[in-house]
């Protein structure tokens, strides 16, 4: 599905999102604090906004991008070499269930967009826990359900346009299916929750936009 909507992915966010997804990518990333010399890691990379707006906040970082989406990931590799980055990201295919990585290999991990795609997410919690030094953070971005009836109501009427944007751009099935998986999220809370189930701490979240997404946060 994200192979068949990958050559205009980045519209379609622009177009949905009204704009604000940049927005919300660099408030994940200052909440990531990257440093100097730190290595990262991008679960479901996608394009590789995230990989990009870290490279903005920091200098001389090494990151990994992630995605099973091959079509995604050579869009994201060709973004890297228009910006002669290419020495500092590497993006290729890997499941967040089974990471090809070494224990205690990055500072800092991010994912935007990605978990609630996740079917086995605490497994996927528990991989994320395994390849982070002891001191590093998870941040994840997500799309959540809005809690406010009027924002609700607002969200209800703006959801049938959203397909119409994707069929528009080629994908119109592949957008009804992220907005059903927005419905389908669990409460913050209950992320929270599988945050401290699998051993972070100082677990927290910041809703963004009323309440329509949310950046998740732990410590390892």
């Amino acid at each position: 599905m994200f192979d068949r909507i990958a050559k205009n992915y980045d519209v379609a966010n622009r177009a949905i999102s009204m704009g604000m997804d940049k927005g919300w990518r660099r408030k994940t990333i200052q909440l990531l604090k990257p440093f100097r010399a730190g290595r990262y890691l991008d679960i479901g990379t996608g394009t590789g906004d995230l990989v990009f707006e870290i490279l903005d906040q920091s200098a001389n970082v090494l990151i990994d991008g992630i995605d099973p989406s091959e079509q995604m990931l050579e869009i994201a590799k060709d973004k890297a070499e228009k910006l002669g980055v290419g020495d500092a990201v590497s993006f290729f295919a890997a499941d967040a269930l089974d990471l090809p990585m070494e224990s205690e290999t990055y500072d800092g991990i991010v994912s935007g967009f990605c978990f609630r795609n996740i079917e086995r997410r605490q497994m996927a919690l528990a991989e994320m826990m395994r390849v982070l030094k002891p001191g590093g953070i998870l941040v994840i971005l997500e799309a959540t359900y809005p809690r406010n009836p009027l924002v609700r109501l607002g969200y209800r009427l703006y959801r049938p346009v959203v397909p119409i944007i994707g069929k528009f751009l080629g994908g119109g099935s592949a957008y009804k299916y992220l907005m059903d998986s927005i419905e389908d999220f669990p409460k913050p809370e209950t992320v929270t929750d599988m945050f401290s189930a699998a051993g972070f701490s100082g677990v927290q979240y910041k809703s963004l936009t009323f309440g329509t997404v949310c950046i998740f946060s732990g410590k390892k």
